[in-house]
């Protein structure tokens, strides 16, 4: 379609260059006096007036009336006027066919090389995808892969007297992290988990962490684990929770970078509720709370600048 429309172009734009060309010509050639009055002389004739008898004596030329020294000067010869006016139709139509045949390759490069450009753009993108997915599989992923639970019971009554809690990290990319940091939580509510509450970091003691060198530095090897800091949860906690007298949130994220360069920081967060049942408590179990996970742009908090060059 593009090359039906590129002759059509070129076929248009030659009838009318051909055609001002002609009109040009045509007006060239006229002011050359072509159209106006000729300067062949013209003949006098004497009549005495003696009747339809007469014979002409006497046939004189304007110009041999006129005084030979006023006589008008032949025209210089212009080989550009006598070119151009003297041309044919013949040359006409073929100077029309190669200005055709010109424009004709003109357009068609003109499409050539957008349509070039076009496929150099389509490969970049198909690059770019490929190149993308492939580093999307090769990349590392750190996630939640599960709780390792240790539980001690009364030996009496399979009662819990003591639970410890353990995370385990596990990267399922093919490369190893950088510069990682992670850290998990747990916290007892006597009632309802506010909804206002924004999962903040506890060291050892119980107090608020307020800057990143204080977190924990994580390496995860590629398809491999490893393993959190311990949680210790209470025997009279559990009673409470498996009463329902309050709830237990065990929280954690993980900060690390890619081996590949120019990429951006990931972070994984995780938060689930614990789940205590039997009479008397015997089992504890975990249930996926409603908020604090997700990876990457799912994440509630955005991943800490200041480890990016760790």
């Amino acid at each position: 379609m593009k090359f039906i429309t590129g002759l059509i172009v070129s076929a248009v734009l030659t009838l009318v260059l051909m055609a001002g060309a002609v009109l040009l010509l045509g007006h060239t050639c006229s002011s050359q006096g072509l159209m106006g009055t000729s300067g062949r002389p013209v003949p006098i004739r004497f009549e005495d007036g003696t009747g339809p008898g007469f014979e002409p004596s006497t046939l004189l030329l304007r110009v041999q009336l006129a005084d030979p020294g006023t006589r008008p000067a032949a025209a210089p010869f212009n080989w550009r006027r006598s070119f151009l006016c003297e041309i044919k139709a013949s040359d006409i139509a073929i100077a029309g066919f190669g200005l055709f045949l010109v424009l004709s390759i003109v357009f068609q490069s003109l499409l050539q090389a957008q349509w070039m450009r076009r496929m150099l753009a389509a490969g970049d993108r198909t690059a770019a995808v490929v190149d993308e997915a492939l580093l999307s599989a090769q990349r590392a992923y750190v996630c939640l892969r599960e709780f390792r639970t240790n539980i001690v019971k009364n030996p009496l009554n399979e009662e819990i007297q003591t639970c410890t809690i353990q995370p385990i990290w596990e990267n399922t990319g093919a490369t190893p992290t950088r510069g990682g940091r992670s850290h998990v939580n747990w916290k007892f509510f006597e009632r309802a988990i506010p909804a206002e509450f924004d999962f903040p970091d506890f060291d050892e003691a119980g107090s608020r962490i307020l800057t990143y060198d204080d977190y924990k530095p994580l390496v995860v090897g590629p398809r491999a684990t490893a393993l959190a800091p311990l949680l210790d949860i209470e025997s009279g906690v559990l009673r409470q929770v498996r009463d329902l007298q309050g709830r237990v949130l065990v929280w954690g994220w993980v900060e690390y970078d890619e081996v590949f360069g120019n990429s951006r920081r990931h972070r994984t967060e995780f938060c689930y509720q614990l789940v205590v049942t039997g009479s008397p408590a015997s089992w504890v179990g975990f249930s996926q709370y409603r908020a604090f996970n997700g990876a990457d742009e799912d994440c509630t908090k955005k991943p800490t600048p200041l480890a990016r060059g760790g």
